[in-house]
C-alpha cells in the first residue's frame, strides 16, 4: 500500500483542518500539484537538509524499506517534502515525525487527515513509534469533511478543481 505523508516549513497549525489548508497552500506555491500556479520550485535549504537526513536513515537497498524508490528527493519542492512510502509503518513515521520536529517542520498524514506532532511519538523497544490513527493508503483515501484544500485555493485566488499531486496522477484528499 502506498502511504502519503507531507512535511512543510511553517508555524504549528491549531487543528487538522488548518494544517490541511496550510499544507495545501504550500504544496500549490511549491509547484507540487499538477497545474499549480508556479512551476516546481527548488527545495529551500531547510527542506534540502531535512530530505538529506531522511534519506541518510532510509535503507533504500532493503526490499522491505517503506521508501518507494531512490528518487524520494524529487518529492522536495519549495518549503515542502511530500514523499510516497509503502506503509503505513509506525516506526518509520515516528522517526520521520521526530526528524521533522528537529528541523522545525510540520508533519501531516494525508490519508488519516491528521497533523502528526512530537507528542504523538513514543519510545518503544526498538525505537520511536507514532501513536494514534494512521491513514490506510493513498490508493484508498478515507473521506473527510475538510475544507482545507478549498481554503488554500481561496487564499491563493485559484479556481476550484481537483488537486493532483505532481508525479502521482492521483487526487489529493
Amino acid at each position: 500500500m502506498r502511504y502519503r505523508i507531507c512535511f512543510w516549513v511553517g508555524p504549528a497549525p491549531v487543528d487538522d483542518e488548518s494544517a490541511c489548508a496550510d499544507l495545501h497552500m504550500h504544496l500549490h506555491t511549491a509547484g507540487q500539484f499538477v497545474g499549480s500556479p508556479t512551476p516546481p520550485l527548488p527545495p529551500t535549504p531547510r527542506i534540502v537538509r531535512f530530505t538529506a537526513d531522511v534519506l541518510e536513515e532510509a535503507d533504500l537497498a532493503d526490499p522491505r524499506s517503506p521508501w518507494r524508490d531512490a528518487d524520494a528527493a524529487e518529492a522536495a519542492h519549495g518549503q515542502t517534502f511530500a514523499p510516497v512510502l509503502f506503509g503505513p509503518d509506525r516506526k518509520v513515521i515516528g522517526r520521520l515525525t521526530q526528524l521533522a520536529h528537529e528541523h522545525g517542520l510540520q508533519t501531516f498524514d494525508l490519508a488519516a487527515h491528521r497533523l502528526l506532532r512530537l507528542e504523538d511519538v513514543v519510545e518503544w523497544e526498538d525505537g520511536p513509534w507514532i501513536t494514534g490513527p494512521l491513514g490506510g493508503s493513498w490508493d484508498e483515501p478515507e473521506a473527510f469533511a475538510c475544507r482545507g484544500p478549498e481554503i488554500a485555493r481561496e487564499r491563493l485566488g485559484l479556481t476550484p478543481s481537483a488537486h493532483v499531486l505532481a508525479g502521482t496522477g492521483e487526487d489529493s484528499p
